[in-house]
């Protein structure tokens, strides 16, 4: 149902320019609110490799720089495509194919599960992206294709998100190096063409209801060149953007 609970239309028309919120930590990094929270607490990862998860109560408290809360993780994440979802963080586990829930009330590991199948290509960098709209937990990811000869394909899975057991699959029409960053806003999946290029675009989008690709052809800016996480929030139907080392916020309508 493309209307999930009354909140969804069908498909983006526009996005905004960037307004930034405030400058911290490295040129890349993660800040989120839970997609399923109360209040206003931020939640940020600061780089692409670390053990840290920072709280922040509200907005001002992260202007002003100083953290409410922390969490050392007990393994280490990789990229910045993690995301807050119902009291838990949800990551993968540094240089591995494991994707983790954990458990921020109680400080643990309350799920854990691997992807056979994702296509590794350097240690360096983690293509693994979890993502969050109105319903639900979702992952993008590269596969090997087992069917088409060991090709690779960008998978984008939804998750159970007590298990992360795999609810359903889908094979999207995105190849590695030919986009930036996604972004998942009810149910279809946004792709820009460029993580870099100041005046980009959203070139692809997949919709999962109706399984079409098509080409929406929506400017999209990075405002300060290095747009390293793109993440949507249904609370507020905003989506959150690190932009080297500036934490952005995107109208998307």
């Amino acid at each position: 149902n493309r209307r999930v609970r009354g909140v969804c239309k069908d498909t983006v028309a526009s996005i905004s320019e960037p307004q930034q919120q405030n400058t911290y930590g490295s040129t890349s990094g993660a800040w989120m609110r839970d997609a399923r929270g109360h209040g206003s607490v931020i939640y940020l990862t600061n780089g692409h490799y670390g053990n840290s998860l920072l709280e922040f109560r509200d907005m001002d408290i992260f202007k002003s720089g100083q953290a409410s809360n922390s969490y050392k993780l007990p393994y280490s994440y990789t990229g910045t495509g993690h995301v807050v979802y119902n009291g838990a963080f949800y990551y993968n586990r540094a240089f591995s194919r494991d994707i983790i829930r954990y458990d921020l009330r109680h400080r643990f590991v309350a799920a854990w599960t691997t992807l056979h199948d994702l296509s590794i290509v350097t240690t360096q960098w983690s293509e693994i992206s979890f993502d969050v709209d109105e319903s639900g937990l979702w992952l993008l990811y590269p596969a090997l294709d087992a069917e088409g000869f060991h090709q690779e394909v960008i998978l984008l899975l939804q998750l159970h998100p007590r298990d992360l057991q795999t609810l359903r699959t889908f094979r999207t029409g995105l190849r590695r190096g030919f986009y930036g960053n996604c972004f998942l806003v009810c149910g279809v999946l946004y792709g820009v063409d460029s993580m870099e290029r100041r005046h980009a675009n959203v070139t692809y989008a997949f919709d999962t209801h109706t399984l079409t690709h098509t080409v929406p052809s929506l400017a999209f800016t990075n405002t300060h060149g290095y747009t390293t996480q793109l993440s949507y929030c249904p609370l507020d139907k905003k989506v959150y953007a690190w932009d080297d080392g500036h934490q952005m916020m995107i109208c998307v309508d």
